[in-house]
């Protein structure tokens, strides 16, 4: 057995280093990983800019991953050899987003509230004893503290400590490949097309195309919706024709809404439209494109607060009676049928456009270089690095070669 753990640091913008620290340690209620997937969320922004979410820092990166158990403490349900899926997130247990199987990254032990209203974080936690805002309760870096751990609770490492509520055993029939697509990608965006419910023949626009877009637009077509992409990336809109998308609409075009509307019928709107990209621009567009008594979606977000979104509740949101959300992660009671979902052959051929690229961890800034080109899709890092095929999947070399082609000299 290793008597370390390798983990990817960020230690300044471009730059990434693999760093050996102590084999992590565990106590009852957790699990040792060993990580086969470590997928890449929103970290190639941390590596172009070095600005950091509330919960990680340059030495904590990565919150996604699937692997096998090696080591259990006493009294868990888990046994070592247990291929499963890690849910990011380390909630409570006990708040009422816990008990009825909401979202573990919305659990009441997060001081959001906090978190919005200081302009530092590092001094969201002096009213509960001092710390910083990554070791806030509910972040990954407090499963590292609870089992006096040196390393261990981030996604971007060798070896990796799970809570056994976050964990999932995974069939043996599921590729650790799609498994991997559980949490930012398919996952996060299974839960807005379950609460919206949409169905059959219902119509799906998805706004600002990135990976959270490929999930969504592969959610949608899972349930036989119609899907409407509303982008401008050759290479996104490319690959969401791949994925099923049914209709491609330009957001520059001065008639894009009416086009909207004469795919949609009478309705006049999508059914549930997501928006993906974080970015007002898209987000206008979004609040435009449903239709009365529709849903609105928002999962992209950006690091640092840009642009607010100036909304006119009248009417916008009153006299059109549009619902709102937005979420970070598939909800826990969603689990069981997300898993069903990532199974389905279809789904899973669908999920080969939307794995782009994939890189042992030693290359992690390639993955990152090629999220920034946004010529990408959902990016695997290899812990183990055992990584297959590094570098641009196969399927999609001919893609790249005919785009560039096309393109103006």
């Amino acid at each position: 057995m290793d008597h370390n753990n390798i983990v990817l640091t960020i230690p300044e913008p471009g730059k990434v280093e693999l760093v050996e620290r102590p084999y992590p340690k565990i106590i009852p209620g957790y699990s040792l990983v060993e990580v086969e997937i470590a997928p890449i969320c929103i970290e190639h922004q941390v590596y172009k800019e070095h600005r950091f979410e509330w919960h990680s820092d340059a030495d904590n990166q990565g919150h996604e991953g699937v692997g096998t158990v090696r080591e259990v403490a006493p009294g868990s349900k888990f046994k070592v050899g247990d291929r499963v899926v890690m849910y990011q997130g380390n909630p409570c247990q006990e708040c009422f987003v816990c008990i009825r199987g909401l979202s573990p990254t919305h659990c009441m032990s997060i001081p959001y509230e906090a978190l919005t209203e200081t302009q530092d974080p590092s001094t969201v936690l002096e009213e509960l004893g001092g710390g910083s805002a990554i070791d806030a309760p509910g972040g990954l870096k407090a499963i590292e503290t609870a089992c006096g751990s040196a390393s261990g609770g981030f996604g971007f490492s060798r070896y990796r400590i799970a809570p056994d509520f976050m964990i999932q055993k995974l069939p043996d029939d599921l590729p650790f490949r799609y498994a991997a697509l559980a949490n930012c990608s398919i996952g996060c965006t299974y839960t807005a097309l379950e609460e919206a419910g949409i169905r059959r023949d219902d119509w799906v626009v998805v706004a600002g195309v990135g990976f959270i877009g490929f999930g969504s637009i592969i959610n949608a077509k899972y349930r036989g919706a119609k899907v409407i992409v509303l982008g401008r990336n050759p290479f996104r809109m490319a690959q969401a024709v791949k994925m099923g998308a049914d209709h491609i609409v330009n957001p520059d075009d001065d008639d894009w809404l009416d086009q909207i509307h004469e795919l949609t019928g009478p309705q006049k709107g999508a059914d549930l439209v997501i928006e993906a990209s974080g970015y007002p621009y898209y987000q206008k567009k979004a609040l435009k494109a449903v239709r009365r008594f529709g849903w609105v979606w928002l999962y992209g977000f950006l690091v640092e607060s840009g642009e607010p979104l100036p909304i006119d509740l009248l009417d916008e949101i009153h006299n059109r009676g549009v619902k709102l959300s937005g979420s970070h992660d598939v909800f826990i009671s969603h689990r069981e049928g997300l898993i069903r979902m990532l199974r389905n052959p279809e789904v899973q051929d669908m999920a080969d456009h939307l794995i782009t690229h994939e890189y042992n961890m030693s290359q992690a800034a390639e993955g990152f270089e090629a999220a920034l080109s946004k010529r990408a899709g959902k990016i695997f890092l290899y812990p183990q690095e055992n990584c297959p095929n590094p570098g641009l999947s196969p399927s999609l070399r001919a893609l790249v070669a005919d785009l560039d082609a096309a393109s103006p000299r």
